[in-house]
């Protein structure tokens, strides 16, 4: 991996890129479109704050994988964020997921998104035998988008919060990797 960088990948109506200091306003609008409770654990949380310290740690970890956070941009504008990161060593595994702003739900930019992702990591850590993903239980998007994927439900992490934070469970997904565009 020495020399690796993050990429950019380009879809039908996509643009995956490494984000940028001058991407701060963006990253706050669609991480503030949620409960901070939602994505708390992910970014630390939701205000401007927390964000610009996310920002900064995002742009410190390029060029070091296994870790890396991506802008999602649609029509020139920034609307979301995909990750990956390796969860285990043996068998080489990759977490991956994504938050889109929530006005851009139900045209299929998370799909298309994820699976460009999942293209891309497969060919650049041909090693990795599996992805995962974890999603709230109740999150219907989500479970749809990993269903397109051909991800598998394996198991539910319990004790997590919702979007309201109340208590509630996750879901744990699985792709291995010869399920990949199967």
């Amino acid at each position: 991996m020495n020399g690796w960088s993050p990429p950019t990948i380009t879809t039908e109506r996509l643009v995956i890129r490494p984000m940028t200091v001058g991407d701060l306003k963006a990253v706050h609008q669609f991480t503030s479109a949620y409960s901070a409770q939602r994505y708390g654990n992910w970014l630390g949380g939701t205000d401007a704050a927390s964000v610009a310290r996310y920002m900064a740690d995002t742009i410190a970890r390029y060029g070091r994988p296994p870790r890396c956070d991506l802008g999602v941009t649609f029509e020139r504008q920034l609307i979301g964020g995909l990750a990956f990161r390796q969860v285990w060593l043996s068998p080489p595994a990759i977490e991956v997921g994504w938050v889109l702003h929530p006005d851009m739900a139900g045209q299929g930019l998370a799909t298309e998104a994820v699976g460009a992702l999942l293209e891309y990591l497969a060919a650049a850590f041909p090693d990795v035998a599996r992805f995962e993903a974890r999603v709230h239980a109740g999150d219907d998007g989500a479970r749809k988008v990993l269903g397109r994927l051909n991800f598998q439900v394996e198991g539910v992490l319990r004790g997590g919060l919702d979007s309201e934070g109340k208590a509630a469970d996750s879901s744990m997904y699985g792709l291995l990797r010869e399920e990949l565009g199967a």
